[in-house]
């Protein structure tokens, strides 16, 4: 945290500020308050030493007041202080400035629209000392005097986290996320480590998802993503549509992921998506071993063969497709049209299924149907797909729909 010039500040402020002026030493100050008789003359010689610039013979000055017999008033004690606090920024010595700002924030005297602003000063020293626990009780005093502001919550927030309280500081970073329309990227961050830190699991989650909702970046869908790559997925078309997703917000990356998606496209009939995928992954160097390099080489040149040979026979497929009584073979037309990039002829055959019912997966379905409309920059209609598929009853497919869903509506944030 960058609060030290703030400090500075924030002390040059509480002179700005204070009620004491050079002629509220004297004893005999016709009106206001004034400091006790026998406290006049060493704290006037003090305040002269000050204006002298000599930190050193102030303070002896101020050390002589304060040992001087006989009980003080709160006038007293806070001409003390300021008299001190200005001797120590002299001296450039932060920590007994700090020390002495803690007596006046709690003095009768302190501004009341200052206090804010001191116990801030001093929750952010204390932080920067590593004092958690103070900087803590600094910092909620200060809200308590009115510093609402995100900088106060979130150092309440670190202060928490830092002395090991860890649900409390997700619950205080929570309270400031949710009153911010856009959440800044910072406080999703802290948020995200805090419930990950409390072992809430469902909140970290809920907190990817607005990040890669409001920051679509790769880390974060990296990790939005990680409970379906971990999954034990045995439904070849879901896990390939999990690659889609992986693809399309730029977190394939591994040799293997490449490989599998462009082995399984070509199992499920899609051979102009292995095509594309491998293309991919050669353009990127991503096959690294010899072997590998030559095995998939091999895989992208029949893909091109077979690739050719499928698309020249969509649109007769369509036909019979459009004939049969069940939707079923509309919407795998379809599928072969988005895995051709020809995403308007894919919307057209698999809505025509859809609405033909008796369909072997409407997860699919839909969720095909979704991908289709988003590639077509139809936001709204992607996104009430995929809603449909986060609905389902299918863990696997209802978690992939929520976070298609997510991205769809990331492209208009």
């Amino acid at each position: 945290m960058r609060n030290r010039p703030r400090v500075a500040a924030v002390l040059a402020s509480v002179l700005a500020a204070a009620l004491l002026g050079s002629a509220t030493i004297a004893a005999d100050q016709p009106s206001g308050p004034q400091v006790s008789k026998a406290l006049a003359k060493p704290l006037a010689a003090a305040q002269e030493a000050l204006a002298q610039k000599k930190a050193d013979e102030a303070l002896a000055k101020i050390k002589e007041a304060q040992s001087t017999a006989g009980e003080k008033t709160a006038w007293d004690s806070w001409a003390i202080d300021l008299l001190m606090l200005k001797a120590y920024q002299q001296k450039q010595d932060m920590a007994s400035s700090m020390a002495v700002l803690a007596n006046m924030v709690q003095s009768q005297y302190a501004p009341a629209d200052q206090q804010k602003v001191w116990y801030k000063a001093l929750a952010q020293y204390s932080f920067q000392q590593k004092d958690y626990p103070k900087a803590l009780d600094y910092a909620q005093q200060a809200l308590k005097h009115g510093a609402s502001d995100a900088d106060t919550v979130t150092l309440i927030a670190k202060s928490q986290y830092l002395s090991g309280k860890y649900k409390d500081a997700a619950a205080t970073m929570q309270e400031l996320v949710g009153k911010q329309e856009k959440p800044d990227e910072e406080s999703l961050k802290m948020l995200w480590q805090f419930d990950l830190k409390a072992n809430d699991e469902a909140g970290a989650a809920k907190v990817v998802e607005k990040l890669v909702t409001f920051y679509p970046k790769p880390e974060y869908w990296a990790n939005a993503l990680a409970p379906l790559v971990r999954m034990d997925i045995k439904d070849e078309r879901l896990k390939l549509n999990v690659y889609r997703l992986m693809n399309d917000v730029g977190v394939l990356h591994l040799p293997t992921d490449y490989a599998e998606m462009a082995e399984i496209a070509l199992d499920l009939g899609y051979p102009g998506e292995t095509e594309s995928v491998l293309q991919q992954a050669f353009g990127k160097n991503v096959f690294t071993e010899q072997r590998d390099k030559e095995r998939y080489q091999h895989l992208l040149d029949g893909a091109k063969q077979r690739a050719a040979t499928d698309r020249a026979q969509l649109a007769s497929q369509e036909q019979a497709a459009a004939s049969a009584a069940g939707g079923e073979a509309l919407v795998q037309v379809g599928a072969a049209y988005l895995s051709y990039g020809q995403n308007d002829k894919a919307v057209a055959a698999i809505s025509r299924g859809i609405a033909k019912g008796q369909l072997k997966s409407a997860d699919e379905a839909n969720l095909l149907l979704g991908i289709a409309d988003l590639r077509m920059k139809n936001v709204g209609d992607a996104q009430r797909a995929f809603e449909k598929v986060a609905a389902s009853s299918n863990s696997g497919y209802a978690r992939l729909g929520r976070l298609w869903a997510l991205h769809a509506g990331a492209r208009n944030v």
